[in-house]
């Protein structure tokens, strides 16, 4: 009998960064399916269609853009213009977020096209250059300083996309979403519920019976839950005094902090840390029964 052959081992995409400079005429760039794509258009314009995706309007730089899935699309090129291109495989962006309800927010947010203003020189762009050149080297650490940089361009596109949002009330989830949005960035300042109110320009009646429906809790509830949840996250995962991490969350008074604990985890951070070691230590990393 005949042996089979075995399977062939399927081949994972890989990252791709493209510079585009100033062509003297109109080229196009396939978007693979499968992968998201990261246009920093510095000058110029450019056209996006074909494949799966809808016929777009001309878009003129500077411009940042993001398309969760290429779909086997063109992104027309006119001449003259130029731009950086990061073709990122699914799998890529995933691992780059945080496995944290941050992370989730973020994911939410990637799954969707977005634009904003790209800043001449500013941080997206240098981190760009930066994971450029990390990702040609093959120097021992090159691979894991270019997923960092990948992490560090998802976070800040995120931060500038979601204050456009809340600023400009154009969040597609709503009032409640441009809450969480604004609470999980503004929520070490301690600010009341009156001033993310009138942030979002609603009144704190309306804010507080939407944010009730949406999750059971209050705002003021909802605001205090990321603030347990991030203290949880730093005691299991860093060896940050309690002071410290009390500071970092925005407690000016340590015992405070530790009585805010408390009463919303029913014991001490200390003793919290100490339990989390040993869930660790035992192969337990579950975080189900946080708030």
């Amino acid at each position: 009998m005949k042996a089979s052959n075995p399977p062939q081992p399927t081949r994972r995409a890989r990252l791709q960064i493209q510079d585009i400079r100033s062509p003297l005429t109109r080229v196009g760039v396939t978007l693979a399916a499968g992968t998201a794509q990261l246009v920093l258009l510095h000058g110029g314009r450019v056209e996006l269609h074909g494949g799966a995706l809808p016929e777009r309007e001309e878009i003129d730089g500077p411009r940042l853009l993001w398309l969760p899935d290429g779909n086997g699309g063109e992104l027309s090129i006119a001449g003259g213009t130029r731009a950086t291109i990061l073709s990122i495989p699914e799998l890529d962006v995933m691992n780059a977020l945080p496995a944290t309800p941050l992370g989730e927010r973020m994911r939410k947010t990637f799954a969707q096209d977005l634009s904003a203003p790209l800043e001449r020189d500013g941080q997206v762009a240098q981190l760009v250059q930066g994971l450029s050149r990390e990702y040609g080297l093959t120097e021992p650490g090159a691979e894991l300083s270019a997923q960092y940089y990948l992490s560090l361009i998802l976070i800040h596109i995120w931060r500038q996309v979601r204050t456009d949002m809340v600023a400009h009330g154009h969040s597609p989830q709503g009032l409640v979403e441009r809450f969480m949005a604004l609470a999980s960035q503004r929520m070490r300042e301690h600010l009341r519920v009156s001033d993310y109110a009138t942030a979002l320009n609603v009144t704190r009646d309306r804010l507080g019976t939407a944010v009730r429906r949406a999750t059971g809790k209050s705002p003021q509830g909802y605001l205090h839950q990321l603030l347990i949840r991030e203290a949880s996250e730093l005691l299991s995962n860093t060896g940050m005094p309690v002071s410290q991490v009390a500071y970092r969350l925005g407690f000016h008074d340590p015992a405070y902090f530790t009585r805010f604990f408390i009463r919303h985890r029913g014991e001490s951070p200390a003793k919290f840390r100490r339990t989390a070691r040993i869930r660790r230590l035992e192969g337990d990393k579950s975080y189900a029964a946080w708030p």
